[in-house]
């Protein structure tokens, strides 16, 4: 049997220096699982993204059981990765129609981690909605972590889109969510990692 290795995906505008991304890899490490993670900066743009998460599916799935981890936009890469290559996924306040909660940041986004910054435009909307994922066929290998003071995405589309999953909602938080720490050991046991 193949071994499992978890594919964590950052949001929008974000990178592997993110918290979220940080306390998965601190745990995997402490628990001499650091070789099992991958955490890659993904491009900007939705196609390119894409284009880049397949290949890098593709380079493991030989060898692997993929999981996905997914944090925002992170979460809608996750689910396509995880409805095309059959593997389990754990979204973290998921987007769930970034192609129109993003078009509020149309023009020059800068990045959180780095300096500099980039042009999102309308076609990059439409790569977005290119990969759109309408229907979850295995709704057992969701995880999804919801809170509902997300300031930023509205909890309720995520739970209603993940119905038939494990969601797991709690009142209050924020987009980043809060604690997170605490779900890392449930996250790595559903991603069957240990």
């Amino acid at each position: 049997m193949k071994p499992h290795k978890l594919l964590y995906l950052h949001g929008f505008n974000s990178s592997p220096d993110s918290l979220k991304a940080q306390l998965i890899k601190q745990y995997m490490v402490a628990n001499q699982y650091a070789d099992r993670l991958l955490c890659p900066q993904i491009p900007e743009a939705p196609e390119e993204a894409r284009a880049f998460l397949e290949l890098l599916v593709e380079q493991h799935i030989e060898d692997f059981n993929l999981s996905f981890v997914g944090s925002s936009l992170g979460g809608y890469y996750a689910t396509y990765l995880a409805e095309k290559y059959s593997g389990t996924a754990v979204l973290v306040n998921p987007s769930v129609k970034p192609y129109e909660t993003l078009a509020q940041y149309l023009g020059e986004n800068k990045f959180y981690f780095e300096d500099g910054s980039w042009e999102f435009n309308e076609t990059h909307i439409q790569q977005l909605k290119s990969i759109d994922t309408e229907i979850i066929t295995a709704p057992e290998r969701y995880m999804v972590l919801l809170q509902t003071g997300d300031e930023t995405l509205d909890y309720r589309q995520a739970e209603s889109k993940y119905s038939n999953s494990n969601c797991i909602i709690e009142q209050g938080g924020d987009h980043g969510f809060d604690r997170f720490e605490r779900h890392i050991p449930k996250i790595i046991e559903f991603s069957k990692i240990l």
